[in-house]
């Protein structure tokens, strides 16, 4: 697939949501810590001072930010699969993500979850490492992303490999505006509401060690990716037009008003008792599915309006993206941590932590990545 400089710049933007994403986590007013069991917390460090307009950034960014990432890799899977074969894209894939995964959840959680560790009751006792590995769940921070993706590109090769029909039946072009918004939120609807049915949204399915999942959404980003499978085996530059995508002004603001909708209905809990749990599930999944398929779509037609032109930072960005997905988290909760206790506001917090986090793991990465072993980067 010839270099598409919209989705490239898409694909670091949302990476950099994805960092500010974490660094507001310790200031958004709806984040708790768990002293007896840090790994209950809803994130690794959270401060005494809070803003509550981060509630909104982490609420709606939580929408549709996974979604995109799943659907931007899949679009050059199947590029990839017919330039390699299944065999050798399977060994590549093995090593540009299995390598960092495994780096990940061996090296870089236990270092970031042991700020968190520190502000335990257990802090003063020891064995911090061997509780991590074994008792505590072995947590891998935003490493999931890396072995779901892994999975699910396995997937798709094996079915190239074995039913190689099936895979050219699975290409699509999105012949209008329409077509594109009724396919992704019909895909998103029916990968959600069976399974918010009987999957509490904040569940976390645990297969062994760091194999985790989310399992409410694990079937959403599945079907997310595999439509970014099928733009990319067809005609993903038609399909994804500036001129399919025009309306993504009017997606944004649908998107924002989906949200809010869905931020009132679930915090209206005395209205929501004079109707049954499933119908609050569904109604509740419904407006879930609507904010992201919006906003996710408006991603895209903003990203086509105006990322066209190639720009050396940017590229840079992008060139460091992966790398910076995989590092920053050790410097977000180390900053965080750091930052306990300072006298500054949240908001002056979340910046630091988001511009020295950015910066350390752009850095680093762009280190690596010039030897041999950064390579996969």
């Amino acid at each position: 697939m010839k270099r598409d400089i919209a989705i490239d710049y898409l694909r670091s933007g949302v990476t950099l949501l994805v960092v500010a994403h974490h660094a507001s986590l310790a200031y958004n007013t709806v984040s708790f810590y768990d002293a007896d069991d840090y790994l209950k917390s809803s994130t690794p460090v959270v401060d005494a001072v809070r803003w509550m307009p981060l509630d909104f950034f982490v609420g709606w960014n939580d929408m549709f930010f996974m979604c995109l990432m799943f659907l931007i890799s899949g679009l050059f899977i199947i590029p990839s699969l017919n330039r390699k074969g299944a065999g050798r894209f399977m060994t590549d894939r093995a090593k540009r993500l299995g390598i960092p995964f495994i780096v990940s959840v061996f090296l870089l959680a236990p270092l970031a979850y042991y700020a968190s560790w520190l502000l335990g009751s257990a802090a003063g006792e020891g064995g911090y490492l061997s509780g991590f590995f074994t008792n505590n769940g072995w947590a891998s921070g935003p490493a999931w992303f890396i072995w779901v993706l892994l999975a699910y590109g396995a997937v798709v090769a094996l079915v190239y490999r074995l039913a190689p029909g099936l895979m050219k039946k699975l290409s699509w072009t999105a012949s209008s505006p329409r077509n594109l918004v009724m396919i992704f939120l019909l895909a998103s609807l029916a990968s959600t509401i069976p399974l918010r049915l009987f999957v509490a949204p904040g569940y976390w399915a645990h297969i062994a060690g760091p194999l985790y999942f989310h399992a409410w959404r694990f079937l959403l980003y599945f079907v997310w990716f595999l439509l970014g499978v099928a733009l990319g085996s067809a005609e993903p530059d038609r399909s994804l037009s500036r001129e399919n995508l025009k309306p993504w002004p009017l997606w944004l603001l649908l998107g924002g008003i989906t949200y809010l909708f869905h931020g009132v209905f679930e915090t209206q809990g005395a209205g929501r008792a004079i109707i049954p749990g499933w119908l609050s599930a569904m109604i509740l999944t419904t407006l879930y599915g609507l904010c992201c398929t919006f906003t996710g779509l408006a991603a895209l037609g903003l990203a086509r309006r105006f990322f066209h032109t190639a720009r050396p930072a940017a590229d840079s960005l992008t060139a460091n993206a992966y790398g910076i997905y995989v590092f920053h988290y050790v410097f977000v909760i180390w900053m965080q941590f750091l930052l306990l206790g300072q006298p500054f506001p949240a908001w002056i917090k979340f910046l630091i932590v988001f511009i020295t986090a950015l910066a350390a793991s752009w850095l680093l990465t762009a280190l690596l990545r010039k030897t041999p072993a950064g390579q996969i980067l």
